[in-house]
């Protein structure tokens, strides 16, 4: 199926790039360099680029960006300031394109799924599928293979629980603490054993009366093999699919963002404003693309709105443990960056974010008052917003109208638990009218 040349009433450009960052076909980058050096007043003054998280396929990535800028649309027809500006530009979307996989939301929530009993051994070999297909290496494909075939074993025999978890934790990616030290060491040193029985236990929910996170005894945890194991399966899937996104912003589009400075420059005689927004993982790829490879230029973006990110509270955070800035700090802190406002969506209805981390966190034997909240520091943006950030600030996501406060170089963490109800739940007009804010004062 051929990608729409328009999603809402704005031209639309797909990129589609390799699993390793790499432009999958270069007469997409060329037409967007076409399009961005018209000068004026026939050429665009400002472009949206946009990337989903986890897909099943193109269509259904196009789709996202199809919901969200009819939504925009829609919210542009009305008579307040925001919109008037926006109104009164030309703007276009460049749709990112990058090879995920539909993670299953639910699958996300430790023991959350489903419950597992009968149908457990098949979720796990649906799991153990979509890594193999994710990580698509012979030798992935051979070895996962195996450790699928130990799953009709794993609540019966030792050997078969150490040999899986051996499998596994394999894949898990070896820079995985380099944004924020979420993995405890015990993942890379437990004998599968104790590693599934830690894996097995129940998330505490934060409600009176739920679920205790203390370890089960050993005769009740044994039927639950199953649960931890695929909770390793995920765990290690998810931060798969978080390592790739960071790999194709932080080198393809980069560049693609490199090229289109460089035909039209932010501070020539006729420049182009750039909106970067992103989805789940897709947040993490436009800040590291936002954040550059090490050492490299800056690459001035004038707004960045971030739906639902599926990385660290912690990501832009000073010192977050006393010592440690966030991964992405230079992100909010040097000028040359994001120019105007930064705009992160929150809220605790996000369990795929909200309670992905946790399922690390138990690994470490940590309980928290409620898992995944603004206090536990295994914490997501897309469940608290912008955590121990400097300047951050908490506003509601408003109605159609709202007059937002948006300033320059601002950070905004926009409560939406009245609007969103999970974390794929975008298509709303607050959540455009939030996105034609941020464009306006940039």
């Amino acid at each position: 199926m051929p990608s729409p040349t328009t999603v809402g009433s704005f031209p639309y450009l797909p990129v589609e790039f390799t699993k390793d960052g790499d432009v999958f076909k270069q007469p997409q980058v060329d037409a967007v360099l076409e399009l961005v050096g018209q000068p004026a007043p026939a050429g665009v003054t400002d472009l949206f680029v946009i990337s989903h998280g986890w897909n099943n396929d193109i269509p259904e990535a196009e789709g996202l960006y199809a919901s969200i800028f009819d939504k925009v649309n829609d919210v542009l027809t009305q008579g307040n300031p925001a919109c008037a500006t926006v109104r009164a530009r030309r703007a276009a979307v460049v749709g990112i394109l990058w090879p995920s996989k539909k993670f299953d939301e639910a699958s996300l929530i430790a023991g959350g799924a489903a419950a597992m009993s009968t149908k457990g051994p098949a979720d796990l070999t649906k799991s153990i599928d979509l890594l193999t297909s994710f990580v698509a290496t012979p030798d992935a494909t051979k070895s996962l293979k195996r450790a699928a075939s130990l799953v009709p074993k794993l609540a019966d025999s030792v050997d078969a629980r150490d040999e899986f978890v051996r499998i596994v934790r394999a894949y898990m990616p070896h820079d995985v603490n380099s944004e924020e030290p979420v993995i405890a060491e015990d993942l890379f040193t437990l004998d599968g054993d104790q590693l599934l029985q830690r894996l097995s236990r129940p998330v505490h929910d934060g409600k009176p009366g739920g679920s205790g996170g203390g370890a089960a005894g050993f005769g009740d945890w044994i039927g639950k093999a199953v649960d931890g194991a695929k909770n390793l399966v995920n765990l290690v899937t998810y931060y798969q699919m978080k390592n790739r996104a960071g790999v194709v912003g932080e080198k393809g589009a980069y560049d693609l963002l490199r090229q289109i400075r460089a035909a039209r420059p932010a501070d020539g005689a006729n420049p182009l404003r750039l909106h970067l927004i992103g989805h789940s993982f897709g947040c993490r790829l436009v800040t590291a693309a936002t954040a550059g490879p090490a050492n490299a230029p800056p690459l001035p973006v004038d707004s960045l709105t971030l739906l639902q990110a599926a990385f660290s509270h912690f990501g832009f955070a000073q010192a977050y443990d006393g010592t440690h800035d966030g991964y992405f700090r230079r992100v909010v802190t040097d000028p040359a960056r994001v120019r105007g406002p930064i705009v992160i969506t929150f809220t605790a209805k996000d369990k795929a974010v909200g309670l992905a981390y946790p399922i690390a966190s138990r690994i470490a034997r940590q309980i928290a008052a409620a898992m995944g909240d603004a206090n536990d520091p295994y914490g997501g943006l897309g469940r608290n917003g912008a955590q121990k950030t400097p300047g951050a600030e908490t506003v509601t996501l408003g109605k159609v109208g709202t007059a937002y406060a948006f300033a320059m170089r601002g950070i905004y963490n926009l409560d939406s638990n009245a609007v969103i109800g999970g974390h794929s739940d975008l298509a709303h007009p607050e959540v455009a009218y939030a996105i034609v804010s941020a464009v306006a004062a940039a």
